[in-house]
C-alpha cells in the first residue's frame, strides 16, 4: 500500500492511496492541472495521473477539499449531505458503513464540523491502514475510536490556542476556528491522538495535518503529539505542499525516494524505516 498527501491546509487538500491497481485521492482542493502535475511526480513503477484514479472520496464540502471535485472526471463519493451542499453527483457514503473501491476497503467515521456530514475516511487494503483525520472541531471520543489501529494515521493539528487569540484573525472567525465544530488544535490533536491509542495500537507513523500558516507551527504541532507518543521518531509535519510517499508492508512504514522537490522535512527520522 502506498501512500501520499499531495497537499495539506487552507491552499487546497488532497491524498494519495493505492494498493495493487486501485487507485483513489480523498478530497480535491487542487486543480485537476496540479493534482495531475503532482502526481506525475511520485515514484511510480508506471506514471500515475488522474485519468488513473479509480474513486475520489470527498469529506465535506469546503472549497478546500471540494472545491475542484467536478472537473477531475472521476467517480465521486461522498455523503448525503456533501452531495446536498455541492449538487454533487456522486456515490453515496454513509457514516460507519464499510464500502469497498478494488482492492481497498473504506470506512467514513462522522466528525464534527460546521459542514454538513463531515467524514474521514479510514482506507484498509486488508493487511495495511490509513487514516484521514481533518476538519474534526473537538477530541470526542467515538472519532477515536473510528480510527483506532491506523498504520498510518493523517491527523490535524491545526492551530495553537494562544498563537490563534492573539493571532491576526478577525473575532469571528477565531470563535469559528476554535469552536466545537471548528478545527482542532494542537492540544486537542494530542488528546484525540491520547485517546487513539487506549482503544488500539499506536499508529507506526502520525502525519501532523491542515496546519495554519498563521496560528500554528511545525514544531509546537509535532512536540504536542510526540509528547502522546512518549518517544521521538514517529510524528511528521506536512506542509501546504504535502509529504513525500509512504510505503506500508509487512507491519512497517518507509518513505520512498521522491522527485517531488516541493515535498521536503526537516525531521532527521524522516530517512530510516519506522517500525
Amino acid at each position: 500500500m502506498r501512500f501520499s498527501l499531495l497537499g495539506s491546509g487552507s491552499s487546497g487538500n488532497v491524498a494519495y492511496i493505492e494498493s495493487g491497481q486501485t487507485r483513489v485521492l480523498v478530497d480535491a482542493g487542487l486543480s485537476k492541472a496540479e493534482i495531475d502535475k503532482r502526481l506525475q511526480k511520485l515514484p511510480a513503477s508506471s506514471a500515475v495521473s488522474i485519468d488513473r484514479i479509480d474513486a475520489v472520496l470527498i469529506t465535506h464540502d469546503h472549497s478546500d477539499h471540494a472545491g475542484h471535485a467536478r472537473t477531475l472526471g472521476r467517480p465521486l463519493y461522498a455523503t448525503a449531505g456533501t452531495r446536498q451542499a455541492l449538487s454533487l453527483e456522486a456515490k453515496r457514503v454513509l457514516a460507519g458503513e464499510r464500502f469497498t473501491v478494488g482492492a481497498l476497503t473504506i470506512l467514513p467515521v462522522l466528525l464534527p464540523h460546521d459542514a454538513v456530514e463531515t467524514v474521514g475516511y479510514v482506507v484498509s487494503d486488508g493487511q495495511n491502514t490509513v487514516g484521514i483525520l481533518t476538519d474534526c472541531g473537538h477530541d470526542a471520543p467515538d472519532v477515536a475510536q473510528g480510527f483506532a489501529g491506523c498504520d498510518l494515521l493523517v491527523l490535524e493539528a491545526n492551530h495553537d490556542v494562544t498563537m490563534l487569540r492573539y493571532g491576526p484573525y478577525p473575532p469571528s472567525l477565531k470563535r469559528r476556528v476554535g469552536g466545537r465544530l471548528g478545527h482542532l488544535s494542537n492540544e486537542q490533536s494530542a488528546s484525540l491522538l491520547k485517546m487513539i491509542l487506549q482503544a488500539g495500537p499506536p499508529p507506526k507513523l502520525v502525519v501532523a495535518a491542515h496546519l495554519s500558516q498563521a496560528n500554528n507551527r511545525p514544531q509546537l504541532a509535532k512536540s504536542a503529539l510526540d509528547r502522546v507518543l512518549g518517544r521521538t521518531g514517529r510524528v511528521l509535519v506536512a506542509s501546504g505542499r504535502g509529504t513525500p510517499i509512504f510505503t506500508l508492508e509487512g507491519g512497517k512504514v518507509r518513505n520512498e525516494p521522491s522527485r517531488n522537490e516541493q515535498l521536503s522535512f526537516t525531521f532527521p527520522s524522516l530517512l530510516r524505516e519506522l517500525q
